[in-house]
């Protein structure tokens, strides 16, 4: 069955902070949180761009401090200046790459055509295709480059995906896949060194091998116990920011304070190293020629 992609998409305007609507979806997007909060550790392994990279959390660690949140959250007011003390600081140079082109410049997509972009929300949270946008918002306006929503997919993502799919997306590369699966019944692993990750991502280069970025996915656990937003610690929205950073071509970095941080970094948005690497990858970078799919 094919992708249910609407016959104009809605996309970013990189230089803009409201998307442009068509009706394909019935709802606005959430404001920017307005200020940073801090997240649960994400235990994350650092693996090549050529395999899917998982942000990792144990599922223990998750509900405590769930509980623990809900619980401070009675407080009140004094919530908000425990956690604005607890943000890490940072600095721009702490960011990295998944690959270098033979020139040493960072494998990116390229910043002058827009990335397309479909969710399989069937088995998301409330929610979540909102945080899907928000998060895609935030990309775009740290990079430059514009995304089209492509609307509603059926597909189901796979660690062997490919770039390429003419039945389902015609004479195109894929758009990126954002999904909500079961670590059970996939063949995507989201097991680790005794963690379970809360998200899976992959950026994909053509299968001809060009060091350009086409395509990619994001797989979102089902087993993630965390809301969608972006309005305190523990919420999916910095997931999401996370593995579409992986997906744009950012490495995990050591320092915290950044949300590329294999763990999260402290933060729910990006930090000045993160917002670093995207503008390498975005269109200050120069454009570069997409390969015709084959």
């Amino acid at each position: 069955m094919r992708a249910t992609i609407p016959s104009r998409g809605r996309s970013t305007d990189a230089g803009s902070s409201a998307p442009a609507y068509d009706g394909a979806v019935d709802h606005e997007l959430p404001p920017v949180p307005p200020f940073d909060l801090s997240t649960p550790p994400r235990p994350d392994l650092q693996e090549p761009f050529d395999e899917p990279i998982p942000a990792r959390r144990g599922r223990r660690t998750i509900a405590f401090l769930v509980v623990l949140a809900l619980t401070i959250a009675t407080l009140g007011g004094g919530v908000l200046a425990i956690e604005r003390l607890t943000v890490p600081e940072s600095d721009p140079s702490q960011h990295g790459f998944l690959g270098l082109r033979m020139d040493g410049s960072p494998i990116r997509w390229n910043p002058c055509e827009p990335i397309h972009y479909v969710i399989n929300p069937s088995r998301a949270p409330t929610g979540s295709v909102d945080d899907v946008h928000e998060a895609v918002r935030r990309v775009s306006r740290a990079t430059g480059i514009a995304f089209v929503y492509d609307g509603l997919s059926d597909e189901v993502p796979s660690r062997a995906r490919l770039p390429l799919q003419r039945d389902r997306y015609g004479e195109r590369w894929a758009p990126i896949l954002i999904a909500w699966v079961d670590p059970e019944r996939t063949d995507i692993s989201f097991e680790r060194d005794g963690h379970e990750a809360a998200a899976v991502a992959s950026p994909s280069r053509p299968l001809t091998g060009e060091e350009i970025f086409v395509s990619g996915f994001i797989a979102m656990s089902l087993d993630d116990p965390n809301p969608p937003g972006f309005a305190w610690r523990g919420a999916q929205g910095p997931v999401l920011l996370h593995e579409l950073g992986h997906v744009m071509g950012l490495a995990h970095v050591a320092g915290p304070g950044e949300i590329m941080e294999k763990s999260g970094g402290g933060v729910t948005d990006y930090g000045p190293g993160d917002l670093e690497g995207l503008r390498r990858l975005g269109r200050e970078a120069g454009c570069l020629t997409t390969p015709v799919p084959v």
